[in-house]
């Protein structure tokens, strides 16, 4: 079974395009303002917490991104409302894509972390083009308490023993083949061997 639930609220997804305010133009309860662009995810977030305790419920926002053509020009103002909010269901951590590798706006000076910090008082996951060094600062720092990896999984299958060992990675997965159906990208990446 699962051990809990991540509401992807990211990346251009549904949830995403009723928080942002370029996307969301609507006009009834779930348009306009920041409560009402809020209340799609805050029902959302209320219906899993019926079934699982918030404590093993988290959320994802990606403040800074642009893809699926994100991006809103009160992102700052939006993201930090939202995050506020969910801190108030008692969710187990917030989930942020606060990397800028996956497509910036650039509508302003990118959301960092320990804004999030200032409003968000369980767990912070940053994510999205950190490296073992970035990630290890961004801990020490005390800006997230964890981060995640995506990109360097697909390609480097043990992952964590090539960061403990300090192994070098190999090369990033074309991007054609994170979704493909075929075994190029999901068993075809080989586990670190020593040369001999």
């Amino acid at each position: 079974g699962f051990d809990g639930v991540e509401i992807h609220s990211a990346n251009g997804n549904l949830i995403d395009e009723f928080l942002q305010s370029k996307t969301n133009k609507r006009t009834d309860r779930y348009g306009g303002s920041l409560e009402n662009r809020f209340r799609f995810l805050h029902e959302i977030v209320n219906a899993v917490t019926e079934v699982w305790p918030a404590n093993r419920v988290g959320a994802r926002l990606s403040p800074n991104g642009n893809y699926n053509d994100m991006g809103s020009e009160d992102y700052r103002e939006s993201f930090t409302y939202f995050a506020s909010q969910l801190d108030k269901v008692g969710l187990a951590y917030l989930h942020v894509v606060d990397g800028l590798t996956f497509g910036f706006h650039e509508l302003g000076e990118p959301m960092k972390l320990n804004e999030f910090r200032k409003v968000f008082s369980a767990p912070i996951i940053g994510n999205c083009g950190y490296t073992q060094e970035t990630a290890e600062t961004a801990i020490q720092e005390e800006n997230a308490d964890l981060i995640a990896f995506g990109r360097p999984f697909i390609s480097n299958p043990d992952l964590v023993e090539r960061f403990r060992n300090g192994w070098p990675l190999a090369a990033e997965a074309e991007v054609g083949k994170w979704f493909s159906f075929e075994k190029e990208g999901y068993t075809d990446f080989e586990f670190y061997k020593k040369e001999s």
